[in-house]
C-alpha cells in the first residue's frame, strides 16, 4: 500500500485533509497532474500532499474549494487543523532542531537549549522532577546534553544559529557559581563561527517578544517551519510556509531592538563579574 493509502484520516485533522484531497480527486477521475494545475504544484507535490508529507496552504485550499465547489471544506478543515494540538510535536521539533540548515531562536524566560551548561540544565530539570513530571533526572539531563551536542556539533556542518534573548531570560536559575559559569558559557558560544547571540535589554520593553519564546527553522530544500513555546506541555508546530515566514519576520523585528554581538558579550561579562 502507498503512504496515502495507509494514512488514517481519524488520527488528525491534517490526515483528514490529505485523505479528502485524494478522495475528491479520485471521485472526479482527475490525475495528480491535473490537480497540480489547480493548486500550483507538480504531480509529486500533490502526491506528497495526499500522503500527508506536505500540508495544503491557505491559497491551495481556497483554490480547491472554488474549483470543486466544496462549500469551503478544505479551508474549514485547514483552519481547525491549525488550531488543533499535535501529540507528536516533541519528536517533530526534535527532528527540526537537529536537521535544520538555519535556526532563529528567541527566548524571554530562560537560556535556550543549545546554550545551557549542564548545571544550569540540571537546575531547570530538577523542578520538573520535583513536580513529578520527570521520572529519571539523570537520564533526562543526559538526553538534553546529547540533544544540545547534536545541534551545536553536527557533522559535517552545524546549522547557522541566530539567537536573541530577552535580558529577562538571564535571571538567576541557580546559585551564583552556576550563573557565573552559564554567563561565561554564553560568551564562549557567542564566539562560535556558526552562532550569533544577542540580548534585548530590559529598556527595550515592551516589545513583541514578551508573549512567548519560539524557534524558526530553515530546513533542507529551503522548507520553512516554526515552533511556538509550550504551555502545560502543549506546543504548536507551524508547517505552513506563509505563517513560518511571519515568525521569521517577528524574530527580525525583535532582533532590531537587541544589542549587537560585542555589546552582548560585554553585558554578559558584567553580569558574571557582579555575582
Amino acid at each position: 500500500m502507498t503512504a496515502a493509502e495507509n494514512l488514517d484520516p481519524d488520527e488528525s485533522l491534517w490526515n483528514a485533509i490529505a485523505f479528502h484531497l485524494r478522495y475528491e480527486r479520485q471521485k472526479r477521475g482527475m490525475s495528480q497532474t491535473e490537480v497540480g494545475h489547480i493548486i500550483g504544484v507538480n504531480k509529486h507535490g500533490v502526491s506528497n500532499a495526499e500522503a500527508g508529507r506536505n500540508k495544503l496552504t491557505r491559497i491551495q485550499a481556497d483554490r480547491l474549494d472554488k474549483a470543486w465547489d466544496t462549500g469551503g471544506l478544505f479551508l474549514r478543515l485547514r483552519r481547525f487543523a491549525r488550531l488543533s494540538h499535535n501529540p507528536d510535536w516533541p519528536a517533530l521539533v526534535d527532528r527540526y532542531q537537529r536537521g535544520s540548515d538555519q535556526l532563529k531562536i528567541f527566548y524571554n524566560s530562560f537560556v535556550p537549549l543549545p546554550f545551557q551548561t549542564e548545571d544550569y540544565a540540571r537546575g531547570l530539570l530538577s523542578v520538573g522532577h520535583g513536580a513529578g513530571l520527570i521520572d529519571d533526572l539523570d537520564a533526562a539531563l543526559a538526553r538534553r546534553m546529547s540533544h544540545q551536542a547534536a545541534i551545536l556539533e553536527r557533522r559535517p556542518e552545524p546549522p547557522l544559529i541566530w539567537a536573541v534573548l530577552d535580558e529577562a531570560a538571564l535571571r538567576p536559575m541557580g546559585d551564583p557559581a552556576v550563573m557565573k559559569a552559564q554567563f561565561h558559557h554564553l560568551i564562549e558560544c557567542s564566539r562560535l563561527p556558526q552562532v550569533s547571540l544577542r540580548v534585548v535589554p530590559l529598556t527595550a520593553a515592551p516589545h513583541i517578544g514578551i508573549d512567548g519564546w519560539f524557534w524558526f527553522f530553515e530546513l533542507p530544500g529551503r522548507r520553512l517551519a516554526a515552533f511556538a513555546g509550550t504551555t502545560l506541555d502543549v506546543g504548536r508546530v507551524i508547517d505552513d510556509q506563509a505563517e513560518a515566514v511571519s515568525v521569521a519576520i517577528r524574530f527580525d523585528r525583535i532582533a532590531a531592538q537587541a544589542l549587537n554581538e560585542d555589546q552582548t558579550r560585554d553585558l554578559l561579562m558584567r553580569m558574571a563579574e557582579d555575582l
